[in-house]
């Protein structure tokens, strides 16, 4: 049975951080909710995803726009927990 709580929704913007993050970061190219993060990139550094119901709607969206760096996106810790690895 799924669970209320399992249906979340994240309902959001969502930006990829076209900054490569520091080696000790990851090295990574972080996904953040732009309506609910409190660490987002500069403006400058933000490349818009658009809305949608979640971060691995949006992860999905990311990865196929720039395949290049697939593997090297990442959801923030902060606001993309369910998308965010170690």
């Amino acid at each position: 049975m799924i669970s209320s709580r399992d249906m979340e929704i994240e309902i959001g913007h969502y930006i990829l951080n076209p900054q490569q993050q520091s080696k000790e970061s990851g090295k990574n190219y972080e996904l953040h909710n732009a309506d609910t993060c409190t660490h987002l990139p500069n403006k400058t550094h933000s490349l818009s995803l658009g809305h949608f119901n979640d971060c691995h709607l949006a992860m999905a969206e990311a990865k196929r726009r720039v395949p290049k760096w697939a593997e090297l996106i990442d959801g923030c810790a902060w606001c993309c927990p369910k998308c965010h690895t170690d």
